[in-house]
């Protein structure tokens, strides 16, 4: 699995924490149901989105996809719908196999800084987008091409409002909810 040649090729990004694994899923309203019956995880939470703008490979495509976010023993569960749209990061595996495990994602509280240190890493981005909700929530990632080193894409992760970093956890969704910015979805 490791090709010596790929692995001297890039440098270390110091990613903080592991704290997100995105889960894609055929039906969310389904796997809502089943993660909270079958796991014990929820509630789970849905950003209002106004704007999602997405580069894949360089181009940028529409997409329609439906995510919502639970908070399980200090790991964020994202499930992720594609509903629709253009070919994008999720088209294979939902193609494929219908779905699965596919991000292990990392909040930074620089996007900048990071992408600096992908870009010189040599590491290559599938897919960047920037999300903004209802609220002026903004949040911006990235999905890097670390298949072949890692076994598994990795995210970058930032999520600012009113331009100061934010967490993204149980806490910030529930003050969410409070402002009409988020919905809380029972299983």
């Amino acid at each position: 699995m490791h090709n010596p040649e790929l692995i001297s090729k890039h440098k270390n990004i110091n990613l903080p924490a592991i704290n997100q694994l995105g889960i894609l899923v055929t039906n969310i309203h389904e796997a809502v149901k089943n993660y909270t019956r079958i796991l014990g995880i929820g509630p789970w939470f849905r950003s209002k989105t106004v704007k999602h703008e997405v580069v894949y490979n360089g181009k940028p495509i529409t997409i329609d996809v439906d995510i919502v976010l639970a908070f399980h023993q200090g790991i964020e569960i994202e499930l992720i719908e594609l509903k629709g749209g253009d070919e994008c990061i999720y088209s294979n595996l939902i193609t494929t196999s219908g779905g699965g495990l596919h991000h292990a994602g990392s909040l930074v509280l620089s996007y900048n800084q990071g992408m600096k240190r992908v870009r010189e890493a040599g590491i290559r981005v599938i897919q960047s987008g920037v999300i903004v909700t209802q609220g002026g929530a903004v949040t911006r990632y990235a999905y890097l091409d670390t298949v072949k080193q890692c076994g598994i894409i990795t995210e970058l992760i930032e999520t600012r409002l009113y331009g100061i970093p934010v967490p993204q956890n149980r806490f910030f969704m529930e003050i969410g909810c409070l402002t009409g910015d988020v919905e809380k979805i029972n299983g």
